[in-house]
């Protein structure tokens, strides 16, 4: 994952069990240099020891995108998989929502765009 240092650097004790809910998803498709890709971008609400924090991972070439919106508040119980061995052209990574199954997709590449303070709680 690409700038993971950024979740130690503000979430000491990071973990994908701390993502509590998601709270932005935004899909773009690009063309650059006639090369066409898209990107999707999902802000997280993170909770941890110190406070709660949203952050905003980048999904470069995602592909097979399920997702369903159980309404204002969306929870997920993210996992991630490293696929790279298995040699599949542009996935690396399978992205699910474990418990609810609301969010899958495979991506080519992981990246952490922002980690931010926030307010936000959930009660």
């Amino acid at each position: 994952m690409k700038n993971s240092e950024l979740l130690s650097k503000y979430l000491k004790d990071f973990s994908y069990a701390n993502i509590k809910c998601l709270t932005n998803f935004n899909l773009s498709f690009l063309k650059d240099f006639d090369i066409y890709s898209s990107l999707l971008d999902i802000d997280f609400l993170v909770e941890s020891e110190d406070g709660p924090f949203l952050v905003q991972l980048r999904f470069r070439d995602p592909q097979n995108i399920r997702f369903e919106s159980l309404g204002y508040f969306q929870p997920v119980d993210l996992v991630i998989v490293d696929l790279s061995r298995k040699g599949w052209e542009n996935i690396k990574y399978e992205v699910e929502d474990f418990e609810n199954n609301t969010l899958g997709f495979y991506c080519s590449e992981i990246e952490v765009i922002s980690v931010t303070k926030t307010n936000l709680r959930i009660q």
